[in-house]
C-alpha cells in the first residue's frame, strides 16, 4: 500500500519571504517603493507615520526603511524606538537633507545605511540587498558566538572532570609508589652491603626513581587541584632544574651512550615542580628516540627574551624524528606517531607538557622530519 504522506525530504519546508516595512508620509513615494520591493520578491508593507509603524509586529520584520522628515516622530527616533524593542532589526534611513552630519546621525541611531532623496529605485534595491546581506551575516555571527559559548561551557565541564580524574589518579598512585620505594629502601638499608655492586646500584637507582615518582605524583595532584585558577609563578633557575631533570632521566631511562649537552640557561617565571615534569618528558623523549643512532645526542639551549617577554628554550635531538604533517597530534593525549613496540610510553608525556606550559602563559611547538631528529621549543616568561 502506498503511503499517502508526502516525502518530507523531497518537499523541504519553504523559506518565508523577507518582510520589509516602509515608513514615509509621502503616499506616492511610499507606494512606489512598496510596489518595486514586491516586484523584487519581498513582502513589503507601508505605514504613513512612525506611530503606525511602532504598532506593527516588529519582531516579524526583517528590514525597516524609513524617511527622516516625518511629523511628531522623525526617522531617527523611529529607528531608536524600534531597536529598543528589537536590537537586531536593521534599518535604512531615507533623507532629502543628505549631509555628513545626517549620515553620522543615521549610523549613531542604528541605521545600517542611508539613501539621499531623490533616489533611483535601482539604488534603493541595491541598498536593501546590502542591508539584508549584512543582517544575515550578523545573525550567523550571533549564532556562531552562541555555539562557541556553548562549546566553551562544555569544554570547561570536561576539563573540570579531567582535573578531578587526575586528582583521584594521583591520590591513588601515591600509595603503591610509596610502597615500592619503601621496599627498595628496606632492601638497600638491610642488605645493601651484601649485594653485588651492580645490583646495589640498581636498588639505589630504584629508590631515587621512587623519590622522583612521588614528587611527580604530588606535583600532578597539586596541578589537578588548581583547576582553572592561575598558577603562582616564582623565579626558577632553569640550569639546575634541567640538570636535575637530566639526572632523573638517566635513572629512569638508561641513556645507552646518549650525550646530553645543556648550555647556559636563564631564569624564568614558573612552578619548579611542574617545569621539572616538562623537561623530564622532553629529555626522556630525546634520549628514547635517539638511542638507536650511532652517536645519539640531545641538546638544551636558550636565547635571550624576545620582544614579547618570552624566553624560548630549545630541546633538540638527532633521533628518528617524525612526519611534520602530524606535528599537531604529538600533544594530544594517548597519541603515538611511532608503532607500538618500537618505543615505550603511553603517549601522555607531551600532552602534559603542553598543558603545563600553557598554564604558565607560554607555548610549546614541535618540528621534525623522519630520520632527521626533533626540535621542541618551549616559550616561558622571563623572570
Amino acid at each position: 500500500m502506498t503511503d499517502p504522506r508526502p516525502d518530507l525530504l523531497d518537499h523541504p519546508e519553504p523559506v518565508p519571504p523577507t518582510r520589509i516595512l516602509v515608513v514615509d508620509d509621502e503616499p506616492l513615494q511610499r507606494q512606489a517603493l512598496v510596489d518595486v520591493l514586491r516586484l523584487e520578491g519581498y513582502e513589503a508593507t507601508g505605514c504613513d507615520t512612525a506611530e503606525q509603524a511602532l504598532q506593527q509586529d516588529l519582531a516579524s520584520i526583517d528590514l525597516l526603511v524609513t524617511d527622516l522628515q516625518m511629523p511628531r516622530i522623525d526617522g531617527i527616533e523611529l529607528i531608536r524606538r524600534a531597536q529598543e524593542r528589537h536590537p537586531d532589526l536593521p534599518a535604512i534611513l531615507v533623507t532629502a537633507h543628505a549631509s555628513i552630519e545626517t549620515a553620522v546621525d543615521a549610523m549613531r541611531s542604528g541605521a545600517v545605511d542611508y539613501v539621499p532623496k531623490p533616489f533611483r529605485l535601482s539604488t534603493m534595491i541595491s541598498t536593501v540587498e546590502r542591508a539584508l546581506a549584512l543582517q544575515r551575516l550578523r545573525r550567523r555571527n550571533s549564532l556562531l558566538q552562541e555555539e562557541i559559548r556553548r562549546q566553551f561551557d562544555e569544554l570547561l565541564v570536561v576539563n573540570q572532570e579531567l582535573d578531578a580524574f587526575a586528582a583521584r589518579l594521583s591520590h591513588d598512585l601515591r600509595g603503591p609508589v610509596a610502597n615500592m620505594r619503601g621496599i627498595l629502601q628496606l632492601v638497600r638499608d638491610e642488605h645493601g652491603a651484601d649485594l653485588p655492586p651492580d645490583l646495589a646500584d640498581l636498588v639505589q637507582a630504584g629508590v631515587r626513581s621512587g623519590d622522583t615518582a612521588l614528587k611527580m605524583v604530588r606535583d600532578l595532584l597539586d596541578f589537578a587541584r588548581l583547576g582553572n585558577r592561575d598558577l603562582t609563578l616564582e623565579p626558577v633557575a632553569l640550569g639546575p632544574l634541567v640538570a636535575q631533570a637530566c639526572s632523573d632521566v638517566r635513572a629512569l631511562h638508561p641513556p645507552q651512550g646518549c650525550r646530553v649537552d645543556i648550555q647556559a640557561l636563564p631564569t624564568v617565571l614558573g612552578h619548579a615542580g611542574l617545569l621539572h615534569q616538562v623537561f623530564v618528558n622532553l629529555l626522556g623523549n630525546g634520549v628514547k628516540y635517539s638511542a638507536a643512532r650511532p652517536q645519539p645526542v640531545v641538546t638544551v639551549d636558550a636565547g635571550p627574551a624576545g620582544v614579547d617577554g618570552l624566553i624560548r628554550v630549545v630541546v633538540a635531538d638527532n633521533g628518528v624524528g617524525f612526519d611534520p604533517a602530524l606535528a599537531s597530534r604529538l600533544f594530544r593525549p594517548f597519541q603515538r606517531l611511532h608503532p607500538t613496540g618500537s618505543f615505550t610510553g603511553e603517549g601522555m608525556g607531551l600532552a602534559n607538557v603542553k598543558r603545563i606550559v600553557e598554564r604558565h602563559g607560554g607555548t610549546v611547538m614541535a618540528e621534525g622530519r623522519p630520520g632527521e631528529g626533533s626540535v621542541f621549543t618551549v616559550a616561558l616568561r622571563a623572570a
